[in-house]
């Protein structure tokens, strides 16, 4: 795949006043301070799409949901991830050459937790209202102009389809909602014909596991207590101990060495794997992450599964050699399972 096109936000870095939930590729996304956490239940690997960890989310952008849009039209594929899938869309009318008249950033996700307008405010900073469309709630915001338009497609067990579109940079002041309703018809339409695809894991792959309870004990070890979880999507998980002490997994495919840097990484080896380590914060909150090459993606001939671990404690001005720690324990727990 080469170099891979990140679309990302700012990270946010947790002090210790105010935390923040980023929602960044590749980077686990904790909860800190004042932050509510997602509703709904663990991860569950049965739902309407089947095994909502191995369903194709391309799929849910489908080619001919664009042709009303425009004439003519292209839809690259720029970045495929565990349950999220970018894309970049050009609309262009039958002039000869084609006057470009449009250009869109899209991304669909797989999410779970997702059940009411405060969720989805609580997890994009996006006001949205329902719908009924196709025979199912759809749920419709707009936001400032790096959100853009989003549509989440509910679906059972708080789970959902969510859909976004953005400007690209040459087109600015584009209206980006047009795109996100196509979307959403194009989704809608795929979920009806009741045929989805799925893309089996790899031997050895953490997408199979289900993080919340297999890590369990070892986010309780971290933090010296007893720990709620919060499934992040299908492919993560938070364990939050009060209110400013937590750590997080969460699995990404990236080159290696990451793209998404945190800081000035520092790099290590857990066992037989590569890892890099990076401290942020202050000294009254700190938070290290650990970024861990477990094995190799099925996204891309040159991306690694990443296993990234954010440990943060309130009071402490130093915790990296305790994420190293932590990271090591997460690393083992999941090879116990394969």
């Amino acid at each position: 795949m080469g170099t891979k096109t990140v679309i990302a936000a700012l990270v946010c870095v947790a002090l210790a006043t105010a935390g923040c939930a980023t929602r960044v590729a590749g980077v686990a996304q904790p909860l800190g301070a004042g932050q509510d956490q997602p509703s709904g239940g663990a991860a569950t690997t049965t739902s309407e799409l089947g095994d909502p960890r191995t369903v194709d989310v391309c799929q849910f952008a489908p080619q001919d949901a664009f042709k009303a849009m425009a004439p003519k039209f292209k839809l690259d594929t720029s970045l495929t991830d565990y349950g999220s899938c970018y894309y970049s869309l050009v609309l262009a009318d039958t002039a000869t050459p084609p006057k470009v008249t449009g250009g869109y950033l899209l991304s669909v996700e797989t999410e779970t937790g997702l059940a009411t307008p405060e969720d989805y405010l609580k997890r994009f900073q996006v006001s949205v209202t329902a719908k009924q469309q196709d025979g199912r709630t759809v749920y419709v915001g707009k936001g400032q102009k790096d959100v853009g338009c989003l549509r989440g497609i509910t679906l059972s067990g708080g789970q959902a389809i969510v859909l976004e579109a953005k400007n690209s940079s040459s087109f600015p002041d584009a209206d980006p909602c047009p795109t996100a309703d196509a979307m959403a018809t194009g989704a809608l339409a795929v979920l009806k014909s009741g045929s989805l695809k799925h893309n089996p894991f790899p031997a050895g792959s953490v997408g199979d596991v289900d993080l919340c309870p297999t890590l369990a004990s070892v986010a309780s070890k971290a933090l010296g207590t007893s720990v709620t979880p919060s499934p992040a999507g299908f492919y993560g998980c938070n364990w939050v101990s009060g209110a400013h002490n937590f750590v997080s997994v969460l699995l990404s495919s990236d080159e290696w060495p990451p793209q998404i840097k945190l800081g000035s990484p520092e790099p290590f080896q857990i066992g037989n794997r590569l890892a890099m380590a990076t401290s942020i914060g202050n000294d009254k909150l700190a938070s290290s992450y650990v970024q861990v090459q477990y094995t190799k993606s099925p996204f891309g001939k040159d991306e690694f599964e990443i296993v990234t671990v954010n440990l943060t404690i309130a009071g402490k001005s130093d915790v990296l050699p305790q994420a190293k720690q932590v990271a090591d324990d997460v690393v083992k727990a999941l090879d116990s399972r394969h």
